[in-house]
């Protein structure tokens, strides 16, 4: 039986093949989705509270035409979605002249991803068939949170139904990537595509940001309160955020970005390699740093001879230009520093607080069967506390065996696809995705969507190799028999 869904119209098909069609469409939707952004900035004001709605309601829209019509601008429309939403927002305070506790522009990714409900609705009765219980699984656990969040009178309805959001959709967008795993050649191809522009483009404004500190981050910084552990509002100042919302979801995704990076071609390599890791160390978050390298390892030990020659080539010649740079003033004093605390663990203040954290938890929160459920606990600095605090023991395991089972399924056949780049670095993600993991909450927004989507990808990728063996050994039996 097929692993393709039918469908009885082709409207109501993202299956359907529109490859052959002229994309021209397309591209006219995000000329236009984008000017209207541009123009409703510019405007000031009164554009800025149009597009608190305009925004997250055009890209449902966007997202809903391209879903349908252009799966593999839906892919990426979602991505970019994701890297640039917390900078409009923060254009669109700027211009609104004070800085915005809760702006609905935040909601774009995940309405976007939600459109790919539509995916699950269709399939999830085929989970035996399709290999998707550890989809199921994660999702069933995230619902039951979900409900223990509501009843708990320390959060509300809204609170606990936003983070419900981001919650589900990294599972959401997973299941749909590995669910129509018969796309996966030009879904790799688009997660290569723009994670190879995203690095350029998100690592450029990075360094842009820690020279310039434009207003609208200095705005962010003060408003948000992050001025106590992101830096200063001044040039020079800053833990790098680039276009994202903080220094610690940035360096997931640029460090994401440079793995993806390394298993692609062309001239744009190595400048966004560059300016990938230059602002990476800017952001002085060492988990990133740790997680890159690890990643990096796993990356270039599946690789052959040849390519890892040439993987070595081109670090050497990355670290060549920007080991003397980041020795220079002004970027000296940032990653020197952060650099001097790796193995000062008595003396850092991150360390320290993740100490106390585990001890309160240990003391006090280890018999937490239930949990306090989803929305309750704002920020924890520990993955695996904050799976068991809002998900509880009844929750956290279930939750915790889906994404091992995915990732064991993903290692033990690695060997089988070392052809296949991009499946190793889907693993790499994972290896340096579980160091961030270790320090803080990866199971919901920008974390949770980048582990969920390699898992996804990577799993497809699998499984579309496996259909082409049985695919030629079939013909291989036709040929026999003739």
């Amino acid at each position: 039986m097929s692993d393709r869904p039918s469908f009885s119209s082709p409207l109501l098909n993202p299956s359907q093949d529109f490859s052959s069609k002229n994309a021209s469409e397309a591209w006219l939707a995000v000329i236009i989705f984008s000017l209207t952004t541009i123009l409703l900035i510019s405007i000031g004001s009164v554009g800025s509270k149009i597009l608190n709605i305009a925004f997250p309601f055009g890209s449902l829209v966007v997202g809903w035409f391209f879903y349908f019509r252009y799966p593999n601008f839906y892919i990426g429309f979602m991505w970019w979605s994701l890297f640039l939403t917390p900078l409009i927002r923060r254009l669109s305070d700027f211009r609104s002249g004070a800085f915005v506790d809760s702006s609905p522009i935040l909601l774009a990714p995940s309405l976007i991803i939600l459109i790919s409900f539509h995916t699950m609705y269709f399939n999830l009765p085929k989970a035996r068939e399709q290999g998707t219980a550890p989809f199921s699984l994660a999702l069933a656990s995230v619902i039951y949170a979900y409900f223990i969040g509501l009843l708990n009178p320390a959060t509300s309805f809204v609170k606990a139904s936003v983070a419900f959001l981001g919650w589900i959709t990294p599972i959401l967008f997973g299941y749909h990537l590995f669910v129509h795993w018969e796309r996966y050649p030009d879904y790799s191809k688009t997660f290569k595509r723009v994670f190879l522009w995203g690095c350029l483009l998100v690592g450029l404004y990075g360094i842009y940001q820690y020279i310039v500190a434009p207003e609208w981050d200095r705005l962010w910084l003060v408003g948000s309160k992050m001025d106590s552990s992101a830096g200063k509002p001044e040039p020079f100042g800053m833990r790098v955020w680039s276009t994202i919302n903080s220094p610690g979801p940035f360096a997931d995704m640029i460090t994401s970005s440079l793995l993806v990076v390394f298993s692609c071609k062309g001239g744009l390599v190595v400048p966004a390699a560059g300016a990938g890791i230059l602002s990476l160390l800017l952001s002085a978050v060492r988990t990133g740093w740790l997680g890159w390298f690890g990643g990096l390892i796993l990356f270039s030990s599946s690789l052959k001879p040849k390519q890892q020659l040439r993987l070595v080539l081109t670090v050497v010649v990355l670290l060549g230009c920007i080991i003397p740079l980041s020795t220079m003033e002004p970027f000296a004093g940032t990653i020197a520093t952060r650099f001097s605390t790796l193995g000062d663990l008595q003396n850092d203040t991150s360390a320290s607080i993740r100490q106390n954290i585990y001890k309160d938890f240990f003391e006090n929160g280890i018999f937490n069967f239930m949990g306090d459920g989803i929305g309750v606990n704002d920020t924890v600095d520990a993955g695996i506390l904050s799976l068991i605090l809002d998900l509880g023991w009844i929750g956290a395991l279930p939750y915790t065996a889906s994404i091992l089972l995915c990732a064991i399924t993903l290692f033990k056949n690695l060997g089988k696809y070392r052809n296949d780049l991009f499946i190793t670095t889907c693993c790499s993600v994972l290896v340096k995705s579980f160091a961030f993991f270790l320090a803080t909450r990866v199971t919901a927004g920008i974390h949770g969507i980048i582990i969920w989507s390699f898992i996804g990808i990577g799993l497809a990728g699998q499984r579309y190799w496996n259909h082409q063996q049985s695919l030629q050994f079939n013909e291989l039996l036709k040929g026999k028999e003739i």
